[in-house]
């Protein structure tokens, strides 16, 4: 059993420092997820509190033995996707604000903190106008650094499976920031 399985057994005997150590161990996967379907870092907050609420509830259906952070990732993404479906209209506002762009890890120089911000917002906007499925594939693997097993187990979806779906998620994506770049190249050279 593997240090967060453990700290999960801890949390459903009662124990609330594991409670706090589980929290701090996921905050980072399940924020990123959270802010993937959020408009802005205050709503992004808002939902993460909402995953660990809905943890803390179904903490008892997790089964001992299985990885914890698929099973987590499940409860996330069930209750994002409805949030995201009730917010429709919100959802055509900007994907990332430029506020949840500042609260990802970057290097301390400015000009290559500005560049990685750019390349963010673009490949942002290439996942929004991806099908949510394949979109969804590429944050597991690419953004949360989740293994293809623990995404095969968390979709419940055959290994091969993942992982074409997954190439072709990235093709389209790169075909998608190819064609933001080549727009904007026309429009500086236009202007």
């Amino acid at each position: 059993m593997g240090d967060l399985e453990t700290t999960v057994e801890r949390c459903r005997a009662g124990d609330d420092a594991a409670w706090n150590a589980l929290v701090a161990a996921t905050i980072g996967p399940l924020y990123r997820l959270a802010a993937s379907y959020a408009p802005s870092a205050a709503e992004a907050e808002e939902l993460t509190q909402e995953i660990y609420l809905k943890l803390w509830q179904n903490l008892h259906q997790y089964r001992p033995g299985s990885s914890f952070m698929a099973w987590a990732w499940r409860v996330a993404r069930n209750l994002l996707v409805d949030a995201w479906r009730r917010s429709r209209m919100e959802r055509r506002q900007a994907w990332l604000d430029p506020e949840i762009l500042e609260r990802l890890p970057s290097a301390d120089d400015p000009h290559h903190a500005a560049e990685r911000r750019q390349r963010l917002q673009l490949v942002a906007r290439g996942l929004r106008r991806l099908d949510s499925e394949l979109a969804e594939l590429v944050l597991l693997r690419d953004f949360a650094g989740w293994s293809y097993r623990e995404i095969a187990d968390s979709l419940e979806l055959p290994m091969g499976t993942v992982k074409s779906r997954l190439n072709r998620a990235r093709l389209e994506l790169a075909e998608e920031v190819r064609r933001q770049v080549r727009l904007r190249v026309v429009g500086e050279v236009t202007a």
